[in-house]
């Protein structure tokens, strides 16, 4: 029989009962659409992902950490985790690591010690993300979408990036930012210009006690800084906000009061006499972290383990992809997982629906065999006619998903701009491989399916099943 012979034959017999063959199809869509909407998500978000890396030049970039045992890789800044713990970061590494082979430029990172985020004139607060780099060096673009970027005499200025969008569900407001001011709260205060401290208590009062004093101390400073751009940072940037450098070391300045001590009889020395004391975090904790930029992407392990020699820890934009793709991974699998066993059950279903086509057409074998059909023939029509169960399958999982892909898409921009940093440009594109596999493999489990009534239907007894009603 040619191959045009086994499809005809294969459609016709599977349209003899529509409902049951209509149900096991079903069965099989739904197990290779749900696959296919998790294999696309996972795909989505690590091509998101890597876009972001590329428009920030971040696979050129390499990260000096203070610890050179940490683990953490979160975020390209290295301003994640303990960043108090290992070698001090200063202005003399950054000279010695600006001169590593293969180094064309160079930017110091430092935090800026700040809890709190708001808009001025609201009462609705964020955390704040509040980073400091060098703009002259040219080490990375921050892909700036409304306004400008940082520049060296910006002070009082700050970028504020995706997070503080998303918290504050202003996508599509970018341009209307500029301008305005943001008020952060920093426990370090600051003794850069225009910062007011406000006014001195005359004395504590009676009933002062160290939880009274240490209040005082912890209670930190507003400081405001005027909107001049905004970033796409996304994922790689964790949503960070961004100001001079300068301005930031200026803002690292451990502010607190010394209150005169009082005795049981609130007797005080120089009760009206408060003193202020500065305190310079950035000369004991130094930078957070150091960003390198490379020449080219092939250099970058050499460039990581000559800061591994420096006693320094390297991070890379491909370290971080590589664990973000472990997670993926495990995601993956998982997913993968409940979208199998719905696909076991399908492929259950295939065995039922062949197993009672062989009965119902035990004499039509017969007949088939008495013509000549050998048993080869019988097993191929059988097992292709369940390889089209599965075929069609997912023919139409893909179609639901690509349907289902497109609506997420919609809803997300039209109603889901507080999810602005969504990779929704690649939610519903399904690369051809990803069609091809599961199309292929929704194949292959409705062949394999149906192997044991095509062999139970090839064993038939050409006489017996004549002789069957």
């Amino acid at each position: 029989m040619r191959f045009s012979d086994y499809f005809k034959l294969a459609f016709k017999n599977l349209a003899r009962q529509k409902a049951r063959t209509t149900l096991t199809i079903i069965a099989i869509t739904v197990g290779s659409l749900s696959l296919i909407l998790m294999a696309s998500l996972i795909i989505g978000i690590r091509q998101s992902l890597v876009d972001q890396f590329k428009n920030l030049g971040a696979f050129n970039l390499v990260t000096v950490t203070k610890d050179p045992n940490s683990v953490d890789s979160n975020n390209l800044m290295g301003t994640n985790g303990d960043t108090s713990s290992g070698k001090l970061i200063t202005s003399v590494t950054l000279a010695e690591t600006e001169r590593l082979n293969h180094v064309v430029a160079a930017t110091p990172v430092l935090n800026v010690n700040a809890s709190t985020m708001k808009l001025e004139g609201q009462d609705k607060k964020t955390w704040a993300s509040v980073v400091a780099f060098d703009p002259t060096s040219n080490v990375f673009n921050i892909p700036i979408i409304a306004g400008r970027n940082i520049t060296s005499s910006d002070m009082d200025k700050i970028v504020v990036g995706s997070r503080f969008l998303d918290d504050f569900s202003l996508h599509g407001k970018e341009k209307d930012l500029i301008g305005k001011n943001v008020i952060f709260n920093s426990k370090m205060g600051g003794g850069g210009s225009g910062i007011d401290w406000g006014p001195l208590p005359a004395k504590p009062p009676a009933n002062a006690d160290d939880s009274w004093y240490k209040t005082q101390n912890n209670q930190g400073i507003d400081i405001t800084a005027e909107i001049i751009g905004v970033a796409d940072n996304g994922t790689v940037g964790d949503g960070s906000n961004y100001v001079n450098i300068a301005w930031a070391r200026r803002l690292n300045t451990q502010v607190s009061w010394q209150y005169p001590k009082c005795d049981k009889n609130q007797q005080c020395q120089n009760s009206n006499v408060m003193t202020l004391v500065k305190q310079d975090n950035f000369a004991d904790q130094g930078y957070t972290s150091i960003i390198l930029r490379v020449d080219d992407p092939a250099n970058l392990q050499n460039v990581a383990d000559q800061i591994s020699k420096l006693g320094y820890g390297p991070v890379t934009a491909q370290a971080m992809l590589d664990q973000i793709n472990k997670i993926m991974t495990l995601v993956g699998i998982v997913l993968g997982a409940i979208a199998g066993i719905s696909l076991f059950v399908a492929g259950i279903g295939i065995i039922n629906t062949m197993m009672m086509a062989t009965l119902e057409r035990t004499k039509e074998i017969g007949v088939m065999r008495a013509c000549g059909a050998t048993k080869g023939v019988i097993r191929s029509l059988f097992t292709f006619e369940a390889a089209m169960l599965g075929f069609w399958g997912g023919i139409f999982g893909l179609i639901g998903s690509i349907f289902l892909g497109q609506i997420g898409k919609f809803i997300i921009t039209k109603y889901g701009a507080s999810l602005g940093s969504l990779p929704v440009n690649n939610i519903g594109s399904f690369p051809l491989w990803l069609i091809a596999a599961v199309i292929g493999f929704t194949t292959l489990i409705g062949l394999f399916s149906g192997l044991y009534p095509a062999i139970k239907a090839s064993k038939l007894n050409p006489v017996d099943a004549l002789r069957y009603e």
